[in-house]
């Protein structure tokens, strides 16, 4: 009697065919071991039936589990689960973009110490005004006019929880309609414009991020967009920097157009500091949105917004209802961080293991990267998007986690996208372990470096 199988049967949602859909709705549950090593999949026949779907279709789907390695066909029996757990310990996470642990337990439990004397019961027993002490935002402003030379009001610097939640407010708090983004961008200000219901102009991209041909022909539409967001600076996830031309051409399109514009400067660590931001070329519409968790830790979740003059009450509005009060710890945590100069010499660290991290990739993934002017927390692989999805898969019976494609695509339809390598995460022998299983897989592959994003 054969045995039933333990899966749910599903298919992964749009994009694909049926056989694309069935087989990464598979995999998904294979690898993430909701079923089990050696467990049976569902007959043939019953699985077309429960799904509506061809034999062709799964027929197919399982020959493409066969040749991944992740089932295995047993004459008379049926087909079975070949995919092994990792190893607990072992799995190495490449899909999250954090810093190398610059700040060590010892300078986190001094750092916590000084601020547990500067705690006043009083004041923790109260509530803080949303945007911040204002204290802590004259100091977060004078930083950003010292290293970036911004000079921003701080009555318009609001703090956040983090950058997410900054540019959450942001999106809200612009004019509504459609929103030009580039077309590999930021996961989390995808899910953000998305859960708020705001349209996507897809916009095209070289090696310096947004090229101004295409924020020209998305203007040029019977709906235009309103709003368009931008990461000038060590682009996530292509690693593309905005020269000052570009930048400035930008800004003067924006302008023309009445076009608001959200500034995503996270990775301004990385970028040489004589490039002015879109926020010092057109502060009349510029949303600016930053965070300490590249330059000192993530775990502070002190993000920044400054807003233009007419956005300010929106935002404050948005602010109130996204969070009744500044977190006072971080709060403290960020005035003696910043008033000690502990934020620039642990940037300064975390600058100088990024390149040591990216020389490492270039080593072993020089052919297939996207050209990069700045060292910083990733490296970019253009592929096409099946072939991407392949490799995610293949990373992870190895034991490499890797963010799929979709993750970072304005148009979920995209023929080419590509994978982002994060460095910051893995040890220093983990992570040359990985790159050099990532160099072999592409290898193994066929797949040349394609220049998706051609050098400039």
């Amino acid at each position: 009697m054969k045995l039933p199988s333990p899966w749910t049967p599903r298919l992964a949602p749009p994009p694909g065919l049926a056989h694309e859909r069935l087989t990464a709705a598979l995999a998904e549950d294979i690898l993430c071991g909701t079923i089990p090593p050696g467990a049976r999949l569902p007959a043939h026949r019953d699985l077309a039936q429960r799904l509506d779907i061809s034999l062709g279709t799964v027929t197919r789907a399982y020959e493409t589990l066969q040749r991944r390695g992740l089932a295995r066909g047993e004459k008379g029996r049926g087909m079975f689960v070949t995919q092994t757990a990792p190893v607990e310990g072992r799995r190495i996470d490449l899909s999250v973009n954090l810093p190398p642990p610059v700040l060590t337990a010892p300078m986190l439990k001094a750092l916590l110490g000084r601020v547990a004397e500067k705690v006043d019961a009083q004041h923790f027993n109260a509530y803080e005004a949303p945007a911040g002490q204002p204290g802590h935002r004259t100091l977060l402003a004078r930083k950003l006019a010292d290293e970036r030379g911004l000079d921003f009001d701080p009555g318009r610097l609001f703090l956040t929880s983090g950058a997410q939640h900054a540019l959450f407010i942001a999106l809200a708090a612009a004019p509504p309609g459609p929103v030009a983004i580039e077309e590999v961008t930021y996961p989390g200000a995808l899910r953000a414009a998305r859960m708020l219901g705001r349209e996507l102009i897809p916009l095209a991209m070289d090696a310096q991020g947004v090229t101004p041909d295409a924020l020209r022909a998305a203007l040029a539409r019977p709906d235009p967009p309103r709003l368009a967001y931008l990461m000038p600076s060590m682009q996530n996830p292509t690693g593309a920097l905005m020269q000052e031309t570009r930048r400035r051409e930008i800004a003067a399109l924006a302008r023309q157009a009445d076009l608001a514009l959200i500034e995503d400067d996270v990775y301004a660590v990385f970028a040489p500091a004589d490039l002015p931001a879109l926020a010092q070329l057109a502060p009349e519409r510029t949303f600016y949105v930053g965070s300490l968790s590249k330059s000192l830790s993530p775990g502070l979740r002190t993000g920044y917004l400054f807003a233009p003059g007419w956005a300010g009450e929106a935002c404050n509005h948005w602010l109130q209802a996204t969070r009744s009060m500044a977190d006072p710890l971080s709060g403290l945590l960020m005035e003696l961080g910043l008033g000690e100069g502990l934020d620039k010499s642990v940037a300064q660290s975390i600058r100088a293991e990024a390149q040591r991290r990216c020389r490492a990739a270039r080593q072993h993934l020089g052919p297939w990267l996207a050209p990069q002017a700045v060292d910083g927390l990733h490296v970019w692989l253009p592929l096409p998007t099946a072939r991407a999805r392949d490799i995610v898969l293949a990373a992870a019976r190895r034991d490499i986690h890797l963010a799929p494609p979709e993750a970072f695509m304005a148009d979920p339809q995209a023929q080419h996208a590509g994978l982002r390598i994060c460095l910051g995460n893995a040890g220093a022998e983990q992570l040359t372990a990985a790159l050099s299983i990532l160099a072999q897989l592409l290898t193994e592959s066929g797949e040349a470096g394609l220049g998706l994003f051609p050098a400039v």
